[in-house]
C-alpha cells in the first residue's frame, strides 16, 4: 500500500499567521490482507471422522496427535516424519482433518481441511473397514472412499487423480477381511489392511 501525501510540521509553515501551525497529510491506501497456512507435506492422510488416522500417524512416525472416540479429534493438520529404507530417506505425511461429506461446500471443517491437500504430492485414503457393519455406525468403505475422491475433485480439479492407495484400518474387527475384498472389486487403487493396534499391515503400506 502507497502512502499518502507527507504533511509538513511547523518549523517548515511561511512565516505570518499561519506560523506555529502544521499541516497534515493526505490519506494513503489500506487494504485488508489474508494470511492463510497451508502445511507442505509429501502425503496426505485423507478419511472421515475416526476413521483411525490419527492412530495410523502414531504408528508410523514420532508423531502424537490426539486419539479418541469422538469426532474431530484432530482440528488443524498434525505432521510427521516417516523414516524408510533404515533410514535411509523420509517423507512427510500429515494427518488431515476429518473430512464429511459437502467439506468442499465449507460443510464441518470444510475448507479449513481441504486447503491442506493442495501440496498434498500423493493421499493416503484412510477407510475403517468395520464401518456400517455389524451394527457399528459409519459409512460402507467403498463409499466413503467414492465421497473422498469426490470431494477432493469438487474443491479442486485434478486432485483426485494424484497417485494414492487406499488403507483399510481396523483390520482387527470381525469380517474385515470380506468389507476389503468387497473395496478391492469396487476400485482400482491398492488397498491395504492394517491394524494399528495390532501393528499388522504397517510394513506393507510403507512399502
Amino acid at each position: 500500500a502507497k502512502g499518502g501525501r507527507g504533511g509538513r510540521g511547523n518549523k517548515t509553515m511561511p512565516k505570518g499567521p499561519r506560523a506555529g501551525t502544521s499541516e497534515p497529510g493526505g490519506k494513503g491506501e489500506d487494504a485488508t490482507i489474508v494470511l492463510e497456512l497451508k502445511s507442505v507435506a509429501d502425503i496426505g492422510l485423507v478419511g472421515f471422522p475416526n476413521a483411525g488416522k490419527s492412530t495410523l500417524l502414531r504408528a508410523i512416525s514420532s508423531a502424537q496427535p490426539k486419539v479418541a472416540e469422538y469426532a474431530f479429534t484432530t482440528i488443524s493438520p498434525q505432521l510427521g516424519a516417516v523414516s524408510t529404507d533404515g533410514g535411509i530417506s523420509s517423507f512427510v505425511v500429515a494427518d488431515i482433518p476429518g473430512l464429511i461429506e459437502g467439506a468442499h461446500e465449507n460443510r464441518g471443517l470444510g475448507h479449513n481441511f481441504l486447503r491442506h491437500v493442495e501440496r498434498c504430492a500423493a493421499f493416503v485414503y484412510v477407510v475403517d473397514l468395520g464401518a456400517g457393519a455389524g451394527g457399528r455406525p459409519g459409512v460402507r468403505p467403498w463409499n466413503a472412499l467414492q465421497t473422498l475422491m469426490a470431494e477432493l475433485e469438487a474443491y479442486l480439479p485434478g486432485l483426485s487423480a494424484r497417485p494414492a492407495i487406499v488403507v483399510g484400518t481396523k483390520a482387527d474387527l470381525p469380517n474385515s477381511s470380506r468389507a476389503a475384498e468387497t473395496l478391492r472389486r469396487r476400485t482400482t487403487l491398492p488397498v491395504v489392511m492394517v491394524s494399528a493396534h495390532e501393528s499388522r499391515g504397517i510394513q506393507d503400506m510403507l512399502s
